[in-house]
């Protein structure tokens, strides 16, 4: 095999093992737990378009569009839930390739690999590569849609787009505006955006189950844009920081590459391109991080591109040697444990009260009392334990509830009806507790009482 496809297979083969590094670890991320809750009510609805997450907390769910849970319900349906991971990590792994197959009609077979090889061990891309996130589908399909735009073949890049915008809006379709603002002098371009944003028009049009232009369209687009939700980042410049923070290794190859385009006039669309999506992100009132993602694939092959051109001198052998050093080492970080060590301690759901939950059937309704809305309890209970968690602020305002199980200031409650137990009272006072544990033995809850001296 030429030395250039074993560095290109090796940069593939580090890829994958990185993306699939977090599996060996306990991965609590809030935002793939609720897209798996939403995922499998999918295939439990039968349904395509009618969202849902918990029955007490946004029975309609109108957050994202339906189409890009539609691979993941698939995989549901086929394999389980367990195929879901594996499913996103290799519509990454195709997002990395082609960025690859980008630099390589700008730069040749070795920028392609480097270009892979940077983007691959991006943390942002293979630590969260391979879950049940929307940033999959849409690095897969708005990078596909910029390749082929970028060797003028527009119509491809317009239906590609068109699935892009499906799956994440405006964020699908940024990247082929931007080619095609980029690349002006071709109307071809202007028509395959036009073309692009169709579908989405349609399916708001339509508005198939209800909910989705004023859930979607201005509950959250138009809402992120003016500014009127509350969560996110307000400063312009995030964007940029997200890039300069978070895009490593390849960053200081991106900054070469600025440099480069002085004489490589091949390297200018794609580098416009670039500059025209992150100051786009720049606009909106509201932004996230990882919205900033959808340009990582395009600097990864300016970066390789740029990167290409500083080992030309050295003998193909050495490199292909070591960049399949650099997959045996990836594989094994990935196979040893060591790549779920950037992941957060496991919650206590997985692990002290693992034991107890287990027993808990699933779809039990299980209440969180919880002053401060913990959502994140939510999510994990009804994902990792498929049960039906709701919030509650109080036990004096469900006198139904029996106490189960106590963690950290936590309390879950049980509903003893569905567990085929009687209601027991536990504890009745008033006043305002917290500190809320189990003693070691199991024997004796424990409270803390501001308003007492003394440990009850």
């Amino acid at each position: 095999m030429r030395p250039e496809r074993i560095a290109s297979a090796s940069a593939l083969i580090a890829s994958a093992a990185l993306l699939a590094a977090p599996w060996r670890g306990h991965v609590d991320d809030f935002d793939a737990q609720i897209h798996t809750v939403i995922a499998r009510n999918l295939v439990r609805d039968h349904s395509w378009f009618n969202l849902r997450y918990l029955p007490g907390y946004e029975p309609v769910f109108r957050d994202h569009l339906p189409f890009g849970f539609w691979p993941a319900a698939a995989a549901i349906r086929v394999a389980g839930e367990g195929a879901i991971d594996p499913l996103y990590a290799l519509m990454t792994l195709g997002a990395i390739a082609l960025s690859g197959a980008i630099a390589r009609r700008i730069g040749g077979a070795w920028a392609a690999a480097a270009a892979m090889m940077l983007l691959g061990t991006c943390e942002s891309i293979w630590q969260y590569g391979g879950r049940l996130l929307l940033d999959a589908p849409l690095f897969l399909f708005a990078t596909a849609a910029v390749g082929a735009a970028l060797a003028d073949r527009w119509t491809a890049a317009a239906v590609l787009a068109a699935v892009a915008t499906l799956i994440k809006g405006p964020f699908g379709l940024l990247p082929l505006l931007c080619v095609a603002i980029a690349r002006w002098r071709d109307r071809r371009g202007a028509l395959a955006v036009m073309a692009a944003v169709l579908p989405l028009a349609l399916f708001l049009a339509i508005d198939p189950g209800g909910g989705w232009r004023s859930g979607y369209l201005h509950g959250q687009l138009f809402a992120s844009a003016t500014g009127a939700r509350g969560a996110g980042a307000g400063a312009w410049w995030f964007p940029l920081a997200v890039v300069g923070g978070r895009f490593w290794p390849g960053f200081p190859f991106v900054a070469l590459a600025v440099w480069q385009a002085r004489r490589k006039v091949a390297l200018r669309p794609l580098l416009w391109t670039c500059a025209l999506m992150i100051a786009a992100l720049c606009l909106p009132e509201r932004k996230w991080g990882n919205h900033t993602y959808v340009a990582f694939p395009f600097l990864g092959a300016i970066a390789g591109v740029a990167a290409a051109s500083l080992i030309e001198g050295v003998r193909e052998k050495i490199l292909a040697a070591a960049t399949a050093t650099l997959a045996a080492v990836a594989c094994v970080v990935s196979v040893s444990g060591l790549g779920a060590r950037v992941l957060r301690p496991p919650c206590p759901f997985s692990t002290a009260l693992a034991g107890p939950l287990a027993k808990v059937p699933a779809g039990t309704p299980i209440a969180v009392v919880s002053g401060d809305r913990d959502l994140g309890a939510l999510a994990i209970l009804a994902a990792e334990r498929d049960l039906s968690p709701f919030l509650e602020s109080s036990l004096a305002t469900r006198p139904d509830l029996a106490v189960a199980v106590v963690q950290a200031g936590r309390l879950l409650i049980f509903d003893a009806y569905s567990l085929h137990a009687r209601p027991r009272r536990i504890f009745a006072a008033a006043g305002h507790f917290n500190g809320v544990a189990w003693s070691p033995d199991g024997r004796w809850l424990l409270l803390s009482w501001r308003g007492a001296d003394q440990w009850l």
